[in-house]
Formats: structure tokens, sequence, C-alpha cells
């Protein structure tokens, strides 16, 4: 395991915004488990993940089905051709580049 741990901020009341409560009334906490561990690896992938249902849900041990449900009926991602994202990560990632490079201007 590599000993380098990332961090990202996460709402505290995610789990109160309406998408969320659907996504978990459809498939429980371990939809909601799912839903973080596609968020952690957005953050680790440039906010874009393949749209390949099969290797994510055998990735994270459930079914390809629930994987597509979790993308696409709940509207927590925006949907491409091939990928899919996070608005709300790359908003963070933006703020943590500019964050990055005032902070790198700044000791120059």
């Amino acid at each position: 395991m590599n000993n380098k741990s990332f961090y990202f901020s996460h709402d505290y009341n995610a789990r109160a915004d309406i998408k969320i409560k659907k996504l978990i009334v459809k498939h429980g906490y371990e939809g909601y488990g799912i839903f973080w561990a596609l968020i952690e690896d957005l953050y680790q992938n440039a906010n874009a993940l393949p749209l390949d249902y099969d290797c994510i849900a055998y990735d994270l041990r459930t079914k390809s089905e629930v994987i597509e449900s979790i993308i696409n009926d709940f509207d927590p991602f925006k949907v491409g051709k091939d990928t899919f994202g996070s608005i709300s990560v790359q908003r963070r990632l933006d703020k943590r580049n500019e964050k990055s490079l005032k902070a790198r201007e700044a000791a120059m």
C-alpha cells in the first residue's frame, strides 16, 4: 500500500442531499459506499472514468446494473459518451489547483 495519502473535502451533510437519499432508498448503504468509492476513483483519475460498468462492478465487487444505476439514475455525475465525472469533484480540484498555483507563485 502506498504510504502517501491524499485528502479531499467532503460535505458533512452529503447524506441530506435528495439525490443521495434516493440512491440510499434504492441501493441501501452499499450504494452509498459505492458512490463514495466512485468519487475517490474520480479524484485519482483527473475526474474522468470510462463508462465501463462491468469493469467498475468487478473492481467494487458488485453487479454492473448497480453501477449503471448509481451513475445514471440519481444525477450525481456528469455522463458523457465514453466517460463520466463529477461537477462537484471538478470544482474542488479547480479550487485546490488554484491554491497550489498561488502558493507556488508566492514562494517564487
